[in-house]
């Protein structure tokens, strides 16, 4: 699965229009030398293009024209800096391209789509989105800052956030050869030149080639252009048929109308107020006996209507969906669902139109070589995954695995135990026996790739198992390894009673168990580290060598800090010069903690979370509290530097000593599942603690779990308990507690919430605000102030709002205006809302309908 981020220029945010210009396809990231155009503006909306769960706010917004007017001045900066630019003719000619480029955008926004991305982990989108929105605003202040000044060097590569790790310092990333100074990073459609042109005389239309030689003189009322098989509908006193490029007829105009050959060798005919399907030939492929034909899967299928039932058939006439459907066959991502009339659940078919059977369409999702995974939904907690004859291959699994990227296998859990099942083969490849199966990345150039070879745990064990379906075997046997790396190719690291070896099991070559530690490194000149003693070497396929000092020093330094952890560097440090330790490290594990606090604070606060990690550390392991909350909540919620054991050893440390914020800290990890397993029992007994201590986010906390409907300890009451007491401790969640309020149908108290969520810019606080008053609940009907409040629910993203507002100004007394109900209508259709049947009927005014 490839995961990538997508730049659009748009105009209207969330909704897509054939106006808007995708710019960019980059993988994993968001490409620094484009980060200058995310300048101004910056909000968070729903994706216009990617947005698969309703209101899941997670595509990045920004104002385009400063952020051009911003990158060229990026751009004509860098061209200033004496010797930054390796080849000055290449970047000129990129800069040029890309000024040309932007000149000719004119959409008001630039729209960033990261959904793959965040897709690979389980934090909500929108808290992605907004680390992604902090993240580009703190490199555009360093970025900015050395404009300012006029100084390359504030622009430090190492204090950047988020930028590939293929490079250490802005200059390698500008010069990177294949990088063509940032133009690559811009999509570029291929347009192929026409073959032909139409034109007109005298009402009458004819076609003409490339050199402008008249190949048919106009003789036809419509005339649309060529197709694929080189065929053009045309028309002549109202009835229409096909030509091709030497101007000959080759299917006689007889139909009352007709439809392009798309991407099939078909097309779609209607005479006498019926449908059917033709060749090239001019052929009928089905009788002339439907209501409606519409293309499905390029024109491989057709979503048909007959006798007011609908159903599909192939290109060939065949039905695959019989016609017992009241709705229209609907197209999903690798699946078709159609409506049951009164029911939630939908009638599924799988790609190749094998029926699966009857669920949620929100609970169905494609996980490729066509298997259908079906998640948990109203009744059914557990998941199943169908094959592509519609089958059942596996069910009543508890997850499956999001954190895997293996190109065949995919992971799935059962009571704590994992297995693997092939795509390709649609069977089991490794049974559920093993406590984790894990991938394992291979690191190419800013990005990674990904084999089925698998990190398999089992107890105390670990190995490496080849998921190839054509190659099963396991590399490396399961044994009790306490670790193994995967450094290059065909060479691991193992770890083993304290100490590592060296194996290559293509060539079954194994060293001995002598090293103190192995590591992976940049691959400049070998892959990996191993540290004996005082003694460091390097790894490569062929041979395991003394490294070379000067290169231990290059390494240890600030510029790789990103790539090795402090002991290594350390190590490093010390093989390079011949000590064991640096004096400011010596001076770092000497300083009280206090002072080790204080500066992981400070480190904290310009986020450089891995200076703030190395003080954090230092301090916790003296057993400073602060220190030890601070360190789990930075490995727990930076991304950057996100470690879950570690979050969850510190937080579990602290609350041990009795520190009330890492029992609440501890009692999330335990609700998530963040390095241990997840058990809500033992997440309630130390949020509980938490919040017996009155820490405001432990009540806020336990409020959540009270209200979440898929938890057994579903209870509102309690939940606005905690809510209540929250917000005594100065940490309210004004929807919320509207919302409860609201239940109880306590509507003053409500409105009162609603309003302070309102002027926080929560969308459904002023839509539930509006609503209120717009029905005089908890205070006379307002409809004036329903609509300030619904115009900004609707302002903040909240579609829905634009159907309140139509019902206003459509029943109103006093606000009727017609104009503005089509407006909202047409705002609400467009975020693809049902819209009420009700105000799909304009208002009769006597015998003229407005």
């Amino acid at each position: 699965m490839s995961h990538r981020a997508y730049l659009y220029n748009l105009d209207t945010p969330s909704t897509a229009e054939n106006s808007d210009t995708m710019m960019m396809e980059w993988k994993y990231e968001m490409p620094l030398m484009l980060q200058p155009l995310l300048i101004e503006g910056g909000f968070i909306a729903g994706n216009s293009y990617n947005n698969h769960v309703d209101f899941n706010n997670s595509g990045l917004f920004y104002d385009a024209q400063p952020g051009i007017e911003n990158l060229k001045r990026f751009y004509n900066f860098l061209e200033a800096q004496p010797g930054l630019i390796e080849n000055l003719e290449k970047f000129k000619e990129a800069r040029d391209k890309l000024f040309n480029y932007l000149d000719q955008l004119d959409g008001t926004f630039f729209h960033l789509d990261m959904w793959d991305i965040f897709n690979m982990d389980d934090t909500p989108h929108e808290e992605q989105a907004a680390e992604w929105l902090a993240n580009i605003a703190y490199n555009n202040r360093i970025i900015t800052a050395a404009m300012d000044a006029d100084d390359i060097s504030l622009l430090n590569y190492k204090n950047l956030k988020e930028v590939s790790p293929a490079f250490t310092t802005f200059s390698k990333l500008l010069n990177y050869e294949d990088y063509e100074y940032g133009w690559i990073c811009i999509y570029q459609e291929y347009k192929e030149e026409e073959e032909f042109q139409l034109f007109e005389e005298n009402q009458l239309w004819g076609f003409k080639n490339k050199e402008g030689e008249v190949i048919l003189s106009p003789q036809f009322d419509e005339f649309y252009i060529f197709g694929h098989h080189d065929l053009a509908v045309v028309s002549k006193n109202g009835k229409y048929g096909y030509l091709d490029t030497s101007g000959k007829i080759v299917i006689p105009l007889v139909w009352d109308d007709a439809f392009d050959f798309e991407y099939s060798e078909v097309a779609v005919v209607a005479l006498q107020g019926k449908m059917g399907l033709v060749n090239t030939k001019g052929e009928q492929i089905t009788p002339i006996i439907y209501d409606d034909l519409k293309s499905l899967n390029n024109g491989t299928h057709y979503n048909t209507a007959s006798n007011g039932l609908f159903g599909v058939i192939t290109a060939a006439g065949k039905v695959v969906i019989p016609f017992e459907h009241e709705n229209e066959i609907q197209e999903g991502y690798g699946y078709y669902h159609v409506k049951i009339p009164g029911q939630k659940n939908e009638k599924i078919f799988n790609e190749l139109f094998n029926y699966l059977g009857e669920f949620p369409d929100s609970a169905v999702e494609n996980i490729e070589e066509g298997l259908l995974w079906i998640k948990p939904h109203q009744g059914v907690n557990s998941n199943a995954i169908y094959k592509k004859d519609g089958t059942l291959l596996v069910a009543g699994f508890e997850k499956l695995s999001r954190e895997t990227n293996f190109p065949d296998l995919l992971v799935i859990r059962k009571e704590k135990k994992h297995a693997a099942i092939s795509r390709k083969t649609e069977d089991f490849v490794l049974l559920f026996e093993y406590d984790a199966i894990l991938d394992i990345g291979i690191t190419q150039v800013g990005y990674y790739d990904y084999t089925d070879q698998a990190l398999v745990h089992q107890g105390d064990q670990k190995g490496i198992f080849n998921g190839n379906p054509e190659q099963l075997s396991w590399l490396i046997p399961l044994d009790n390894y306490q670790q193994i790396i995967w450094l290059e190719g065909p060479i691991f690291a193992l770890k083993k009673n304290k100490t590592w070896a060296i194996a290559s099991p293509a060539s079954q070559e194994f060293s001995d168990f002598i090293f103190d530690l192995v590591i992976r490194k940049p691959e400049e000149d070998g892959c990996g580290y191993a540290f004996k003693d005082d003694q460091v070497y390097t790894i490569s396929e062929n041979s395991i060598t003394p490294t070379d000092k000067e290169t231990a020093l290059k390494h240890a330094s600030a510029d790789y800090a990103y790539y090795f952890d402090e002991e290594s560097r350390k190590r490093l440090i010390s093989y390079g010069k011949g000590r064991k330790m640096t004096d400011q490290q010596i001076e770092d594990e000497l300083s009280d903690t206090y002072t080790l606090f204080e500066q992981g604070e400070q480190a904290y606060e310009e986020e450089d979370y891995k200076k703030a990690i190395y003080y954090y550390t230092i301090a916790s392991e003296k057993g400073h509290n602060p220190s030890m909350n601070n360190l789990a909540h930075t490995y727990y919620s930076i991304e950057e530097v996100e470690d879950h054991d570690k979050a969850y050893f510190w937080y579990q440390k602290n609350a041990l000593t009795g520190d009330e914020d890492a029992m609440n800290g501890l009692g999330m990890c335990y609700k998530r599942g963040i390095g241990c397993a997840a058990d809500i029992e033992k997440a309630m007994y130390w949020l509980n603690k938490s919040a017996d201590a009155e820490i405001a986010i432990a009540n806020n906390n336990l409020a959540e779990i009270y209200s979440d409907e898929s938890l057994p300890l579903y209870d509102l009451d309690k939940a606005l308990v905690h809510f209540q007491l929250a917000e005594e401790q100065g940490e309210p969640k004004y929807t919320w507690l509207g919302y409860l309020h609201d239940l109880k149908a306590a509507y003053e108290k409500a409105l009162e919430y609603y309003k302070l969520g309102a002027e926080e810019e929560n969308e459904v606080s002023a839509f539930n605000f509006a609503n209120l008053n717009s029905k005089g609940l908890g205070t006379p009907k307002n409809n004036k102030q329903a609509i300030k409040y619904f115009e900004l629910s609707a302002a903040l993203g909240y579609p829905h709002a634009h159907i309140e507002l139509a019902r206003i100004y459509r029943n109103e007394k006093g606000f009727q205006d017609e104009k503005k109900v089509e407006m909202h209508l047409k705002e609400a259709k467009a975020a693809e809302l049902e819209i009420p049947e009700e105000l799909l009927k304009k208002r009769k005014v006597g015998s003229v309908y407005n």
